[in-house]
């Protein structure tokens, strides 16, 4: 969706530091919970990835199948309920009995399927198919980005590519460079996966 990552240790490390230097809680940063839900991982694998081990890992058929029954059972309405199956089986354009296999682990859904998933729940492209570690690291980024945006905008700006702006950073007060920070990080965000969802969709389109 974006360039490279920098490798899961190198992240965690970067996020330890930020926030020893903010005076956020680590824990506060690194919510078990909320990353398991965003990741598509079990919790007890995004602790292990935590404390620097390698959780099991599957073969990549049987992991997309994994990540789709984990979005389904997580990604719930407001009233805690999956979505309704007939809906799900309107947008990936496919039978309620499929549906209802797909969402119990026992059907893989095809590039375009998986395309349709990941925009209907809102989740990362690559969401169904990362490896642990890069999905968890995939998940950090925007934490990692928001710490280094708290610490130093002026430089977070740098890294983002608006040299001018950050080159007159004495001008701006630091509440001023926090807000542009996270409003250009924030446009940035959502220009790589325009982008991507758009390559992807071309891809699917020449099957």
């Amino acid at each position: 969706m974006s360039d490279p990552c920098p490798p899961l240790a190198e992240t965690l490390n970067s996020i330890r530091t930020l926030c020893a230097k903010s005076g956020r809680p680590l824990d506060e940063v690194l919510d078990v919970p909320a990353l398991s839900r965003a990741s598509g991982l079990p919790e007890e694998d995004v602790e292990t990835l935590l404390a620097g081990g390698t959780p099991p890992d599957v073969e990549p058929d049987v992991r997309v199948r994994q990540r789709v029954r984990f979005l389904y059972e997580s990604h719930v309405n407001s009233d805690g309920q999956p979505k309704e199956i007939r809906d799900l089986a309107d947008v990936i354009g496919q039978t309620t009995t499929w549906t209802r296999k797909l969402v119990a682990g026992e059907a893989k859904p095809n590039l375009m399927v998986g395309h349709l998933l990941t925009k209907y729940y809102n989740v990362a492209p690559t969401y169904l198919a990362d490896p642990p570690d890069e999905a968890l690291n995939r998940e950090l980024q925007r934490p990692l980005r928001d710490l280094e945006i708290e610490v130093d905008p002026s430089q977070a700006l740098k890294n983002l590519g608006v040299v001018h702006v950050a080159g007159r950073s004495a001008d701006l007060t630091n509440p001023d460079l926090t807000a542009l920070a996270r409003m250009v990080a924030s446009i940035a965000e959502d220009l790589a996966e325009v982008k991507f969802r758009l390559g992807g969709e071309g891809q699917e389109g020449s099957r």
